[in-house]
This record gives structure tokens, sequence and C-alpha cells, in this order.
């Protein structure tokens, strides 16, 4: 079973008119389901597209194996116009002026569209072109349907037709347009998905056993960190990456080569291929690594959650004279931790 999900019933329309979906008695309505999908109405916005995909995985997470994200999205690119038909690759939030620091890749292989999800309507060019410095393709629910879909270790896809092309109108009538439009977008995204699913384009992928890292005794994996190894590598294949060439990856044999205890080649390695994913984590390290810049200078050792969720920072300081007392206590006025703690809240430029 898969589960197909829709922000609005209008999107979905020619779904439900293809084939027999009956109600499904639920804590709410917009749950349907036939021989093969379920098929869920979310409502408009992450909230609610969040709380309803993880309440259905909750309760069917037996049986669905993979999560469908499918609708209209505003174009953030010039090349993409009215009507065109997009696989997502990776999708991105943005809520409070502020960019989520997890993004979520889906096994479609494409080869140009993020998508970001917004809190609130875009409509603005302003927005937009902000939007725009991060994906393609903005929408309102993919983010939270696919953050719910990784909760529950389920892989997802994402499809979406241009409904609002990127111009300078700030076009506040733009829902009753979709509204207006709806039957001819929801059977483009039908005719697509038809496709992909009857060719059966889209499986789901097995994680693979990289044993040419975990059976390499300069490296030591926790369980965990195994985990974290083979997710990161799928992601990055999923991106085209050539994993099969890692091992002769220069980064990668400077971490083999450096006098690092084992552990600490594996957390040096796991960090360089996260950033290969998400570059967006490599400008969020620089901009920790410039604020924490005092206390590194005065040989004090730091060191922060490297997932960016927590604010913790870690100080280790070895101290032989009075002359190094003075530098630490020196650079410990200097440092601002408000100002460490404001790049985990988003206030930064990348």
């Amino acid at each position: 079973m898969k589960l197909l999900t829709f922000a609005h019933r209008g999107e979905a329309q020619a779904f439900l008119s293809a084939d027999v979906f009956k109600p499904v008695d639920f804590f709410f309505d917009g749950l349907l389901k036939n021989d093969d999908y379920y098929l869920l109405i979310t409502g408009e916005g992450p909230h609610s597209a969040s709380e309803k995909t993880i309440s259905v995985l909750a309760k069917f997470s037996h049986e669905i194996t993979h999560v469908y994200n499918l609708g209209v999205a505003g174009s953030l690119n010039k090349k993409l116009k009215l009507n065109d038909l997009v696989w997502i690759k990776t999708s991105y939030a943005h809520h409070a002026e502020k960019l989520e620091f997890k993004s979520f890749t889906s096994i479609h292989d494409t080869e140009l569209n993020d998508c970001i999800t917004s809190y609130n309507r875009v409509l603005e060019i302003e927005e937009k072109n902000k939007l725009a410095l991060f994906a393609n393709i903005v929408d309102r629910e993919l983010w939270a349907v696919a953050s719910s879909a990784t909760l529950f270790k389920k892989s997802f896809s994402s499809l979406k037709i241009i409904s609002d092309e990127l111009k300078n109108d700030g076009d506040v009538n733009i829902c009753k347009v979709v509204k207006e439009k709806a039957l001819l977008f929801s059977e483009k995204l039908l005719s697509e998905f038809k496709l992909i699913e009857d060719a059966k384009v889209i499986t789901q992928k097995p994680i693979n056993n990289h044993s040419e890292f975990l059976n390499d005794p300069l490296f030591y994996f926790t369980t965990s960190q195994e985990r974290k190894l083979n997710s990161t590598l799928e992601g990055l294949k999923l991106k085209g990456f050539a994993i099969e060439l890692l091992d002769k990856n220069s980064k990668i044999l400077a971490i083999k080569e450096s006098e690092k205890l084992p552990k600490e080649r594996t957390r040096l390695l796991l960090q360089l291929l996260a950033d290969q994913l998400n570059p967006v984590s490599v400008k969020i390290r620089a901009k920790i690594e410039e604020v924490l810049s005092p206390l590194n200078d005065a040989k004090i050792i730091t060191s922060f959650d490297s997932e960016f969720e927590e604010t913790w920072l870690n100080l280790s300081i070895k101290i032989q004279s009075t002359r190094d007392l003075e530098k630490v206590k020196n650079a410990l006025k200097i440092f601002s931790y408000e100002d460490y703690k404001k790049i985990f809240d988003g206030h930064f430029n990348v």
C-alpha cells in the first residue's frame, strides 16, 4: 500500500474519479482507501499536513510502504512555467524568516528541482526571490509530509504542477485561479503519476551495507553511526554522486591518512558526507566557527551539536601557565554565547 497526500480535494479529484476510493473510519475526515492506495486530504499548510500525515502513518504504518505528496506549487525559477510537471529531489522549509536546518531527499531521481515549503503564502516577488536562493519551487505542505514519512522510516516522492509563475504581480487571486483550474491540474498530475507507477520506475531502494568503510580498521562505527552512514550515502547516490569513487576522494583520503583515532576519523567522515548531502550545513558550520574563533585562538577546544538541533557548547581547557589562564579569561570575555545561540535560531546570512 502507498499513501497519496493532497492539500485539497480539488487536486485529488481526477484520482478519485479514476478509481473507487472508500472513506476510512478514522479520527478525522479526508482519509480514503482502495486496494492499492490510501488517499489523504491534509488541508493547507505544514501544521495540518504534519498532524494528519503522522496520524495516518501511526495507525497504518504496517501497511504503508511509500508516501507521495502531489499538488500545485509556485515557481521560483523563470524556466518553470504554468502547467509544468516537476518531480522533486529535496525538500526544504522556511519559517519565521529562517531556513529549517533539516532537509529531506526523495527516492525519485531528478536533475534540477528542489522545493521549499513556506509556512505562509508567498505572493510578493521580493519574498519569492529570497526563497529562490534555496529552491526552484515553493509549496505549503511537502516538507511536513516528507518529515512525517522520514519519522516512520518510509520513503517518499513528490510530484508538483506549477500553478503560479515567477512574476512581479503579487497576485492575491491565485487561490481563486487554482480552484478554477483544479480539474486540469489534477488530470495532469494523474497522467504523469500513472506513467511512473505503470512503468514501475519508483521503487523502494534498499539500504546498502557500505562495507568499504565499515570493514576498514581505520574507522570505528557505532550502530547509530552505521545507520547514519548508510542513509547519508543513499541520499548522495540519489543526488547523482558517484558513490563508487569515494575511496579516491582526496578529502576522505586525507582523513584516512590523518593521525586521528578511529572514532575521530569516523566523526570527520560522517561530517564530510553530511556536508556533501546538505551544502547549507557547511555555511552554518562556518558561521559557528567564526563566532567561536576567540575561544579557538586561545587554544580552547570546542565542540557542538553536529545536527544543529541543540545549542549546547562543550569547552575543553588546558592551562599550563598563568599566561594560558589570562588568554582563556580574555577569550571568554570576548566570546558571545548569545551570538552563538542566534545561529541555531536561524539568524545568519547564507
